[in-house]
């Protein structure tokens, strides 16, 4: 408890406005094994909600990143690239059983989603990249797209 009160005490000048602070790597140890206590927990929480915001932010600025692409290569092209897709982690149970089959792209409506891996906890979504748009979703945006349909199918049963 020492360290947290010496922590208070060095922080004193920066919390009001009097100067910098002199926090120490000892004093945020102490503070994030305080809060691994089973009654309070929080700091842990605000970050797993930082970790799916900026999930959410990255995701919807690829999305808007992939339409703008697919908008300047026109229909004509993208159909073609469609056409032609292969897959090149395409699932097989001798040569490569982690491999999957495409999904369809969220944002072209191609199946051309080439999967690289599912979301570790909600795994029915799959990270990747389109090989017709070239949207990359992340394996933190599958992991929130996948806890979305799972709540949803939850909530319809």
């Amino acid at each position: 408890m020492g360290t947290l009160q010496n922590g208070i005490d060095a922080s004193q000048a920066a919390r009001h406005g009097r100067g910098v602070g002199g926090l120490q790597r000892c004093h945020i140890e102490a503070l994030l094994a305080l809060d691994s206590h089973k009654s309070l927990r929080v700091m842990g929480e605000e970050q797993a909600d930082q970790i799916r915001a900026t999930a959410l932010r990255g995701d919807a600025a690829e999305r808007e990143r992939a339409a703008k692409y697919l908008e300047r290569i026109g229909e004509e092209e993208a159909s073609r690239r469609a056409a032609h897709v292969e897959n090149s982690n395409a699932w097989d149970p001798k040569h490569n059983p982690d491999g999957h089959d495409l999904d369809t792209c969220p944002v072209c409506g191609y199946e051309a989603f080439s999967v690289d891996g599912l979301a570790p906890i909600a795994g029915r979504v799959g990270h990747g990249q389109c090989l017709v748009c070239t949207y990359t979703r992340t394996p933190d945006a599958a992991e929130e797209e996948g806890f979305a349909e799972h709540l949803a199918w939850i909530l319809g049963k």
